[in-house]
């Protein structure tokens, strides 16, 4: 790299913040799940710890490689400046190509939430199938779906003459980085013809083309069973059994709201545009330097909403600091709830 510029170290410190918060945020949230949860909770536990640490695994990756996601003109690269390691050229692309795989495993992640929280909100017998050799089949999804994305990243998004051609004098020009001191990946979704029109890179777009399906299938099927929660709880609230069972579903709902709300404004907006506007001719620059940093502050932000939301969480927290909370549920009713809503939902 050359010289550290003002957008170099706004990056580090970002992503170095954010990494300590989530790491720490994470570990919080894993020990009340542990240990302030419903005794009744069931499989929800393992899922919920589950997300945390591949959270902190998302984290790690990120602080090791810390990319740079930029535009590159008519298509998009990434960069980290981790090269001529032990891993060799090629293990150093299959390494940065993970990070991006991370993106597919978050979405399987969330959708897989969602689909949870509805077969318990039902209350038909459904939360069987998160259960023993069920729950291993629900736990490799994201990592599938995640190998996947890397896989198809390697293949198409390699280094190759195009995208050096492309973005050797944008990423010198803009950013003062030579791709030759860096490892990289990216696809150019246009290229010029002899004649100097712009015609498709069907090498590239094929590669996006099934990123783009992952993409859809994901979000398609987490829209599908968030909306399905959403009429559910708006029903729920008026069903409960007791004070603290209706207080229950306010939570989950309020929880729901803003689970579905931080990967859409830190992840699904972000990436969507950066890897979309260049398809449609619109080169943002910006799109890629502020995808740089919302993609280190999803895994940090993600457990705040559980953390703060769930009562039985919440309170743990204001316990820990010598603090009171108004309107606190009597333990006694809390716990026989609780149980009777987990056995409701079992």
């Amino acid at each position: 790299m050359a010289q550290e510029t003002a957008f170099d170290a706004m990056k580090s410190s970002v992503q170095t913040i954010s990494f300590i918060f989530s790491c720490f945020s994470n570990l919080i949230l894993i020990f009340l799940i542990c240990t302030k949860s419903p005794k009744r909770l069931g499989s929800y536990k393992y899922l919920m710890i589950y997300f945390c640490v591949f959270a902190i695994c998302f984290s790690v990756l990120d602080i090791i490689l810390q990319p740079y996601i930029l535009s590159a003109g008519p298509g998009f690269i990434v960069i980290t400046e981790i090269k001529n390691t032990f891993l060799g050229p090629f293990g150093e692309v299959c390494f940065l190509s993970s990070l991006c795989g991370c993106f597919g495993c978050i979405l399987a992640t969330i959708a897989i939430h969602f689909i949870f929280r509805y077969f318990a909100l039902e209350r038909k017998g459904k939360l069987r199938f998160f259960q023993g050799e069920y729950l291993v089949g629900w736990l490799c999804i994201p990592g599938i779906v995640g190998a996947v994305w890397t896989a198809v990243t390697v293949y198409y998004c390699a280094p190759n003459d195009i995208t050096l051609e492309y973005s050797r004098k944008l990423m010198m020009d803009h950013y003062q980085i030579d791709l030759d001191n860096v490892t990289y990946i990216g696809s150019i979704y246009f290229i010029k013809d002899k004649d100097g029109n712009s015609i498709p890179n069907k090498f590239a777009l094929v590669g996006m083309g099934i990123l783009f399906s992952i993409m859809g299938i994901s979000l398609s099927i987490l829209a599908f069973f968030a909306i399905k929660c959403y009429k559910r709880i708006k029903t729920l609230i008026y069903e409960g059994e007791s004070t603290f069972t209706r207080s229950l579903q306010k939570q989950l709902y309020k929880a729901l709201v803003a689970q579905a709300t931080i990967p859409m404004v830190f992840i699904f907006t972000p990436i969507g545009l950066y890897l979309t506007l260049p398809l449609v001719g619109i080169q943002l620059e910006a799109s890629g330097e502020i995808a740089t940093f919302v993609y280190a502050l999803y895994p940090a932000l993600d457990p705040l909403p559980i953390i703060f939301i769930i009562d039985n969480y919440r309170y743990a927290i204001f316990d820990f600091l010598g603090c009171c909370h108004p309107n606190r549920v009597n333990a006694d009713e809390e716990v026989t709830s609780v149980s009777r809503h987990i056995s409701n939902c079992s």
